[in-house]
């Protein structure tokens, strides 16, 4: 089944983008007693503050319908973090052109891609397993994603590991970890996220074995469709495409500095 880009699909992904959002802030603050993780809602999507440093403290899943951009930014402004907007092309126009007026800068671009789930896709791989070691999997994602290992990486890897509706997997390279991803399955919709592989492991084709290990999960989980973002032209792209995942659009994310 070919998927069309359309806006109705960028309001399914992005919805659940957004509660993906909020759950991270319920996770943050369940695992740390002193956290001042924060959830605001923002028309279709959620602003998220984890802390400062957070690849997650960003707007998620907003444009697809209207919203304050004062809200938001005083919102970041009292915790003093830049505004991190990620914008499907379905977003009003009039949104961008308020975004460059208020000083809003080029970030990045990012694809989402996607993917029907079918029989063919339950299949067993023996190298993926449910991770259970939250330390573990977390201290190997933050070393896949950073090269260096942080309290920063440390602490999104505990988040990202206790999101509830999430699944865990990792792959070893004998006595230690060489790879790891998440699914998350909700409202029949699987999202593909949080592939890394260490560096001494890459080029072994552990990435592809994590995806067909998720579309698996999936298709049992009941879902219909799978979606994963990448970096454009990413050997992450590339690896998704083989399994045949296609691109239906590329977000763009604009940020506000924090002066």
């Amino acid at each position: 089944m070919v998927i069309h880009a359309s806006r109705d699909l960028a309001v399914r992904l992005e919805k659940a983008s957004a509660a993906l959002g909020h759950d991270a802030v319920e996770a943050h603050r369940g695992l740390f007693p002193s956290s001042t993780a924060e959830a605001f809602p923002v028309g279709s999507g959620v602003a998220v503050f984890l802390n400062e440093e957070s690849p997650l403290t960003q707007v998620r899943g907003a444009g697809l319908a209207e919203f304050s951009l004062d809200d938001v930014e005083q919102f970041y402004a009292e915790r003093m973090a830049p505004v991190t907007l990620t914008l499907t092309p379905f977003a009003d126009a009039a949104l961008y052109t308020n975004l460059a007026r208020r000083g809003y800068e080029f970030g990045t671009f990012e694809n989402t891609l996607v993917r029907a789930v079918t029989d063919a896709d339950f299949v067993n791989d023996p190298d993926v397993v449910i991770a259970d070691d939250p330390a573990e999997w977390s201290q190997m994602m933050a070393e896949a994603f950073f090269d260096v290992v942080t309290a920063m990486g440390r602490d999104l890897g505990q988040t990202l590991f206790a999101l509830p509706t999430c699944r865990n997997l990792i792959i070893r390279g004998g006595a230690e970890p060489a790879a790891g991803a998440q699914l998350d399955v909700r409202d029949g919709l699987g999202i593909f996220q949080c592939d890394g592989t260490l560096p001494r492991f890459r080029g072994e084709g552990l990435q592809a074995k994590l995806i067909r290990a998720r579309l698996s999960m999936a298709a049992q989980a009941g879902c219909d469709i799978v979606t994963a973002d990448t970096m454009p032209g990413s050997q992450s792209q590339r690896n998704y495409e083989r399994q045949g995942f296609r691109v239906v659009y590329t977000k763009v994310t604009l940020i506000k500095p924090c002066f």
